[in-house]
């Protein structure tokens, strides 16, 4: 029992280091997405430069914004799930439904009689 205790600890372990490693490099992204951010807003659409405040504001806020737009986004996708199980049926069942209502169908598919194909 020992060697799957050792086993398992390694696992997580190594799990632990690349999740340490990811997060580094996700921290590295998010700094370099902000940099260029604050490059983009040094200067205002109208050509003048900006102080660091005024920049920092408008990074700060869009960031802000951000956020809600991401929580507005998640909840909206929660009440879609929602909607979708509780007002349509399963993909299974579906299937099932049509395959006893194909069952007692012995005629050929209609076809019209000005259609030639």
């Amino acid at each position: 029992m020992t060697s799957k205790s050792q086993k398992f600890e390694s696992f997580q372990k190594s799990i632990l280091e690349q999740l340490t490693q990811t997060n580094a490099k996700l921290d590295k992204i998010c700094a370099l997405l902000v940099s260029n951010q604050l490059l983009q807003e040094c200067v205002s659409p109208e050509g003048t430069v900006r102080s660091a405040s005024e920049c920092a504001e408008i990074v700060s806020e869009s960031f802000c914004a951000g956020m809600c737009l991401g929580e507005e986004l998640n909840i909206r996708s929660k009440e879609f799930e929602y909607q979708k199980s509780e007002f349509f049926l399963d993909e299974d069942e579906e299937d099932e439904e049509e395959e006893e209502d194909d069952e007692g169908d012995d005629l050929p598919p209609y076809r019209h009689p000005a259609l030639k194909f």
